[in-house]
Protein backbone atom coordinates (compact mmCIF):
# COMPACT_ATOMS: atom_id res chain seq x y z
CA UNK A 1 0.00 0.00 0.00
CA UNK A 2 2.89 2.35 1.14
CA UNK A 3 4.36 1.33 -2.08
CA UNK A 4 1.05 2.50 -3.91
CA UNK A 5 1.33 6.00 -2.29
CA UNK A 6 4.13 6.79 -3.29
CA UNK A 7 3.68 6.23 -6.95
CA UNK A 8 0.49 7.65 -7.09
CA UNK A 9 2.48 11.06 -5.40
CA UNK A 10 4.86 10.49 -8.56
CA UNK A 11 1.71 10.48 -10.94
CA UNK A 12 -0.10 13.35 -10.06
CA UNK A 13 3.52 15.29 -9.87
CA UNK A 14 3.93 14.07 -13.54
CA UNK A 15 0.56 14.53 -14.87
CA UNK A 16 0.45 18.07 -13.48
CA UNK A 17 3.26 18.87 -15.50
CA UNK A 18 1.74 18.56 -18.62
CA UNK A 19 -1.29 21.02 -19.46
CA UNK A 20 -4.50 19.26 -20.64
CA UNK A 21 -4.30 17.09 -17.16
CA UNK A 22 -7.64 17.11 -15.41
CA UNK A 23 -8.80 16.04 -12.11
CA UNK A 24 -10.82 13.09 -13.44
CA UNK A 25 -8.11 11.81 -15.50
CA UNK A 26 -6.03 11.99 -12.32
CA UNK A 27 -8.22 10.35 -10.24
CA UNK A 28 -8.87 7.19 -12.95
CA UNK A 29 -5.40 7.00 -12.97
CA UNK A 30 -4.89 6.92 -9.49
CA UNK A 31 -7.53 4.11 -9.14
CA UNK A 32 -6.33 2.10 -11.26
CA UNK A 33 -2.91 2.64 -9.71
CA UNK A 34 -4.55 0.91 -6.50
CA UNK A 35 -6.04 -1.92 -8.06
CA UNK A 36 -3.00 -2.95 -9.29
CA UNK A 37 -2.08 -6.20 -7.87
CA UNK A 38 1.59 -6.33 -8.20
CA UNK A 39 4.43 -4.27 -8.53
CA UNK A 40 5.00 -4.80 -11.97
CA UNK A 41 1.73 -3.23 -13.06
CA UNK A 42 2.07 0.03 -10.70
CA UNK A 43 5.27 0.32 -12.37
CA UNK A 44 3.59 -0.22 -15.76
CA UNK A 45 1.06 2.48 -14.62
CA UNK A 46 3.92 5.17 -13.97
CA UNK A 47 5.57 4.33 -17.01
CA UNK A 48 2.92 4.87 -19.04
CA UNK A 49 2.78 8.33 -17.59
CA UNK A 50 6.43 9.06 -17.75
CA UNK A 51 6.40 8.41 -21.63
CA UNK A 52 3.64 11.02 -22.56
CA UNK A 53 5.13 13.16 -19.93
CA UNK A 54 8.72 12.77 -22.39
CA UNK A 55 6.47 13.19 -25.56
CA UNK A 56 4.93 16.17 -23.96
CA UNK A 57 8.09 17.51 -23.45
CA UNK A 58 9.69 16.20 -27.22
CA UNK A 59 7.25 18.16 -28.62
CA UNK A 60 7.55 20.93 -27.10
CA UNK A 61 11.52 20.94 -27.91
CA UNK A 62 10.50 20.06 -31.51
CA UNK A 63 8.94 22.95 -32.04
CA UNK A 64 5.54 22.24 -32.60
CA UNK A 65 2.80 25.18 -32.07
CA UNK A 66 1.69 25.16 -28.61
CA UNK A 67 -2.11 24.62 -29.42
CA UNK A 68 -1.33 21.85 -31.14
CA UNK A 69 0.87 20.12 -28.37
CA UNK A 70 -2.28 21.06 -26.16
CA UNK A 71 -5.12 19.95 -28.83
CA UNK A 72 -3.30 15.98 -28.89
CA UNK A 73 -3.31 15.98 -25.34
CA UNK A 74 -6.77 16.70 -25.10
CA UNK A 75 -7.35 14.15 -27.53
CA UNK A 76 -5.07 11.61 -25.75
CA UNK A 77 -6.97 12.32 -22.47
CA UNK A 78 -10.76 12.87 -23.71
CA UNK A 79 -10.82 10.31 -27.12
CA UNK A 80 -13.93 8.80 -25.47
CA UNK A 81 -16.12 11.84 -25.92
CA UNK A 82 -18.38 11.45 -28.82
CA UNK A 83 -18.42 15.00 -29.42
CA UNK A 84 -14.89 15.34 -30.25
CA UNK A 85 -13.68 17.16 -33.41
CA UNK A 86 -12.57 20.17 -35.01
CA UNK A 87 -15.33 22.75 -33.32
CA UNK A 88 -15.00 21.07 -29.93
CA UNK A 89 -11.49 21.29 -30.10
CA UNK A 90 -10.76 24.80 -32.06
CA UNK A 91 -12.84 26.99 -29.78
CA UNK A 92 -10.46 25.25 -26.52
CA UNK A 93 -7.34 26.55 -27.87
CA UNK A 94 -8.81 29.99 -29.86
CA UNK A 95 -8.78 29.46 -33.46
CA UNK A 96 -11.04 28.84 -36.08
CA UNK A 97 -12.16 25.08 -36.74
CA UNK A 98 -10.40 25.39 -40.36
CA UNK A 99 -7.47 26.99 -39.60
CA UNK A 100 -6.31 24.45 -36.72
CA UNK A 101 -7.59 21.85 -38.94
CA UNK A 102 -4.98 23.56 -41.34
CA UNK A 103 -2.17 24.14 -38.58
CA UNK A 104 -2.68 20.60 -37.26
CA UNK A 105 -1.85 18.33 -40.73
CA UNK A 106 1.05 20.50 -41.55
CA UNK A 107 2.48 20.18 -37.94
CA UNK A 108 1.65 16.64 -37.70
CA UNK A 109 1.39 15.47 -41.23
CA UNK A 110 -1.88 13.82 -40.61
CA UNK A 111 -5.12 15.29 -40.44
CA UNK A 112 -7.14 16.20 -37.44
CA UNK A 113 -9.66 13.40 -37.98
CA UNK A 114 -7.23 10.71 -38.93
CA UNK A 115 -5.37 11.30 -35.48
CA UNK A 116 -8.45 10.99 -33.44
CA UNK A 117 -9.20 7.60 -35.31
CA UNK A 118 -5.79 6.85 -35.01
CA UNK A 119 -5.95 7.17 -30.72
CA UNK A 120 -9.57 5.37 -30.49
CA UNK A 121 -8.67 2.56 -32.72
CA UNK A 122 -5.61 1.65 -30.58
CA UNK A 123 -7.34 2.53 -27.38
CA UNK A 124 -9.93 -0.34 -28.29
CA UNK A 125 -7.07 -2.79 -29.68
CA UNK A 126 -5.38 -2.10 -26.40
CA UNK A 127 -8.76 -2.85 -24.67
CA UNK A 128 -9.73 -6.14 -26.72
CA UNK A 129 -6.33 -7.46 -25.70
CA UNK A 130 -5.97 -6.90 -21.91
CA UNK A 131 -9.98 -6.49 -20.98
CA UNK A 132 -13.04 -9.09 -21.01
CA UNK A 133 -15.14 -5.72 -21.77
CA UNK A 134 -17.67 -6.67 -24.63
CA UNK A 135 -17.17 -5.08 -27.91
CA UNK A 136 -20.43 -2.89 -27.37
CA UNK A 137 -18.93 -1.92 -24.63
CA UNK A 138 -15.12 -0.87 -25.97
CA UNK A 139 -17.05 1.14 -28.23
CA UNK A 140 -18.32 2.97 -26.18
CA UNK A 141 -15.54 3.32 -24.30
CA UNK A 142 -13.60 4.96 -27.05
CA UNK A 143 -16.51 7.32 -28.36
CA UNK A 144 -18.31 5.48 -30.63
CA UNK A 145 -22.44 5.19 -30.21
CA UNK A 146 -22.99 2.49 -33.30
CA UNK A 147 -21.69 -0.71 -32.72
CA UNK A 148 -21.61 -1.52 -36.39
CA UNK A 149 -20.23 1.72 -37.52
CA UNK A 150 -17.13 0.87 -34.79
CA UNK A 151 -16.44 -2.91 -36.25
CA UNK A 152 -16.80 -1.12 -39.78
CA UNK A 153 -13.75 1.34 -38.80
CA UNK A 154 -12.01 -0.98 -36.41
CA UNK A 155 -11.85 -3.74 -39.60
CA UNK A 156 -10.74 -0.63 -42.02
CA UNK A 157 -7.76 0.40 -39.96
CA UNK A 158 -6.46 -2.66 -38.48
CA UNK A 159 -7.70 -5.08 -41.36
CA UNK A 160 -9.23 -7.26 -38.78
CA UNK A 161 -12.29 -7.42 -36.82
CA UNK A 162 -12.52 -6.67 -33.30
CA UNK A 163 -13.64 -10.26 -32.28
CA UNK A 164 -10.88 -11.47 -34.75
CA UNK A 165 -7.91 -9.27 -32.90
CA UNK A 166 -9.00 -10.49 -29.34
CA UNK A 167 -9.15 -13.96 -30.90
CA UNK A 168 -5.68 -13.75 -32.14
CA UNK A 169 -4.28 -12.50 -28.66
CA UNK A 170 -6.27 -15.15 -26.49
CA UNK A 171 -4.56 -17.53 -29.48
CA UNK A 172 -0.68 -16.06 -28.52
CA UNK A 173 -1.18 -16.51 -24.89
CA UNK A 174 -2.66 -20.34 -25.17
CA UNK A 175 0.45 -20.59 -27.09
CA UNK A 176 2.74 -18.87 -25.06
CA UNK A 177 1.55 -20.61 -22.15
CA UNK A 178 1.72 -23.82 -23.59
CA UNK A 179 5.36 -23.36 -24.65
CA UNK A 180 6.50 -21.98 -21.31
CA UNK A 181 8.32 -24.76 -19.59
CA UNK A 182 7.02 -25.60 -16.11
CA UNK A 183 8.90 -26.33 -13.28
Amino acid sequence: MYVKFVFSGILKELLDQMDEMDEKMLSKRVDRLYRCKNLKDVITIVDEALQEYEHCIQEQEDGFRSEITKVKSYIYHHYQERNLGAETLSAMVFLSPGYLSAVFKEETGVTLNRFIREVRMEKAKELLETTNMKISGIAKEVGFSNNSYFCRSFREFFGDTPEACRKGTEADEKTNTEAAPSI
